[in-house]
């Protein structure tokens, strides 16, 4: 058999699968369930099936000179095979003997409950590393050790030790693998996925951007804010910091640099912007629904209270952009070269349908997530029918189901990965151990625990996908701060904010490498001007600690008083930040509305009013000082 031919058979094997697992899927969570032994298993199956068959065990040549021996070719067949193999009897056994190992509590486990355990942790582990990298792989065995050897840990962190067979039938289980993340995955994620992948066969990525460029193209840094709202409405669809970038930076990025912009801030506006699509209702890459989850909230209670902190990640954005576009000349793109916001609503009016039913079924008529998917999904087919150039046959129908598949796979498995950290979390107490070193370190002070969570959200979040980052902080981190009278809200909107931004905080920032990649800059800076661009992101999470309002919680005067201290706040901090406020500003009123914006995020009613004056006052004496067209001070020429 030629290579050519196996690659065939492969690509129609994977097909399969894929049209498969999201027909399989989406029966199951809308019409016929499942029970979660055997839902959960076959979806693994299928997923670690994917990944060992779509991606090689050696990396691929750099270029197309470059090409894989004949042996590792071989090699590589070999091991794909076998891994396959293990995949398909772990996974089958499972199936069948799940709960029995489940109850067992590794007293009266088998030699082979014991090897088909260790087939399925090792094969997640190496498809977690072939689609994520070695950070989660690496923290996973590292847990797993630790669960192994914790006898030989000094201090609060160390543990009686577990044997192997206790391990391996906890990560086995439901406590493990088959846990809350690979459920997250299966149902809310995997949903969406496939939403989102029938939305873009409509052609809304190109109306996105379109309705952007009607509504920003032309004002000062518009290719930048075209990038803002472009990015925001494809990331809170999507789910994914990184796929945002790809997709918007790929149209975007090109624009911004033939207009003479900085390849810095190019790639920084795009990830940035792609960040916060990922906290911005209605999806919020799947951060909503798992949060309801957590709390026993509704969707609609989390999705409100997550709107304030969104409108503020983006409002600074904006004024960001706007200022250094301001201080260095950046222009808009020419009024005849855009699209016209009423030809744009006219003619793609019709794509916005799956968006807005979504938002309907979720918000208004309280459809669960999965059901509010499937309904949208629909939609985009149907919306599709209308324009000869977007009709989906069957076969273009698979062919989206085969990429959502494929879309689906990386995030699965590592939420599958993600619950070997969680079973070693509650094997061995980590959670309850961390809470005390956090509490104990911070002597009992909201401040220094908040500070510690944050830090570690974002050491969470380096490398990982923003759902299995939020995933393993809130079984570490949310227990600590609830303890510590945190309302359970703030304290998983606080985790959850940290774990996205570290897409964009360096060193580690896939969001901000994504961005640089396409523009030609370099990673770190790009990271670094993107926390720039989005300064007040860091400090949001604890205002709305502090003050529930921020997040809907509380009476509507309240509610207007936290936004308006919230915008003045936006616009005070980027005036240090960026330096520009209606002119260029000297380092003294930098620090005027440095001390404005310290003010304002002290949370106190008479701080606030302080805070508002010294604003007032700074906005009329720069207009005066324009008014009388004075010299520019020598520090500003």
């Amino acid at each position: 058999m030629t290579g050519e031919t196996a690659k065939k058979i492969s690509n129609k094997i994977i097909a399969v699968i894929g049209v498969f697992f999201s027909l399989y899927t989406i029966i199951v969570l809308n019409f016929y369930p499942r029970p979660a032994m055997a839902f959960r298993s076959t979806h693994l199956l299928m997923i670690l099936l994917l990944v060992f068959l779509i991606n090689p065990v050696f990396k691929k040549a750099k270029t197309e000179a470059e090409t894989l021996s004949k042996g590792k070719i071989i090699l590589n067949n070999c091991i794909n095979i076998l891994l396959i193999a293990a995949s398909a009897a772990s996974m089958i056994y499972s199936y069948f003997n799940l709960e029995d190992i489940y109850y067992k509590s590794g007293i009266f486990t088998s030699t082979l409950d014991i090897v088909m355990g260790f087939l399925a942790i090792f094969c997640v582990l190496e498809a977690t590393r072939r689609t994520n990298g070695l950070a989660l792989p690496i923290i996973g065995v590292v847990f797993i050790l630790y669960a192994f050897f914790g006898q030989h840990i000094p201090g609060m962190l160390g543990h009686q030790g577990y044997d192997v067979k206790r391990i391996i039938t906890t990560l086995y289980t439901y406590d493990g693998l088959f846990g809350t993340a690979l459920d997250t995955a299966a149902t809310f994620v995997v949903m969406f996925i496939i939403f989102a992948a029938f939305l873009e066969k409509t052609g809304a990525a190109s109306a996105f951007f379109d309705l952007s460029s009607s509504v920003a193209g032309a004002a000062r840094g518009g290719p930048a804010k075209v990038a803002v709202i472009a990015c925001a409405l494809f990331g809170t669809i999507s789910g994914s910091a990184v796929a945002a970038v790809a997709a918007c930076g790929a149209i975007i990025i090109p624009l911004m640099l033939k207009m003479n912009y900085d390849k810095t801030l190019a790639a920084a506006s795009v990830s940035a912007a792609s960040i916060g699509g990922q906290i911005m209702p209605p999806v919020m890459a799947a951060g909503a629904f798992l949060m309801a989850e957590y709390l026993g909230m509704k969707y609609s209670e989390v999705a409100l209270a997550a709107v304030i902190p969104a409108l503020m990640y983006f409002f600074t954005i904006w004024i960001s952009i706007d200022a250094i576009a301001a201080k260095n000349g950046l222009n808009g793109l020419n009024k005849d070269e855009l699209p016209q916001l009423k030809e744009v609503l006219k003619k793609d009016w019709l794509l916005f349908a799956p968006l807005v039913l979504l938002i309907i079924l979720l918000v208004l008529v309280g459809y669960s997530a999965i059901k509010s998917a499937f309904f949208s999904m629909i939609a985009c087919i149907v919306v599709c029918m209308f324009k000869k150039e977007t009709r989906m046959s069957v076969k273009s129908i698979f062919e989206t189901l085969i990429a959502s598949a494929r879309g689906a796979a990386s995030t699965a498995i590592a939420c599958a990965c993600a619950g070997i950290v969680i079973g070693c979390i509650g094997l061995t107490g980590l959670g309850l151990k961390l809470s005390s070193v956090i509490i104990s370190f911070s002597q009992g002070n909201i401040l220094p625990a908040l500070i510690l969570s944050m830090l570690t959200a974002i050491l969470f979040g380096m490398g990982l996908p923003t759902t299995v980052s939020y995933i393993l902080c809130a079984n570490v981190l949310a227990p600590v701060l609830t303890t510590m009278g945190i309302a359970p809200l703030a304290a998983h909107m606080f985790i959850f904010y940290f774990a996205c931004l570290s897409g964009i905080t360096p060193p580690v920032a896939l969001a901000a490498y994504t961005g640089a990649g396409i523009a030609g800059s370099k990673a770190i800076p790009t990271a670094a001007k993107g926390c720039g661009l989005a300064i007040v992101s860091f400090f949001v999470p604890y205002m709305f600690v502090y003050n529930n309002a921020f997040l809907m919680q509380g009476s509507i005067l309240e509610i207007l008083w936290a936004l308006a201290c919230g915008i003045i706040m936006c616009f005070a901090m980027t005036a240090t930040v960026q330096g520009y406020m209606l002119r260029s500003l000297n380092v003294p009123e930098r620090l005027v509305f440095l001390a404005c914006s310290v003010f304002m995020f002290l949370q106190n009613k008479i701080f606030d009013v302080i805070g508002i004056a010294i604003f007032a006052a700074m906005i009329v004496f720069l207009k005066m000082y324009k008014k009388n067209n004075r010299p520019l001070a020598a520090a500003d020429q």
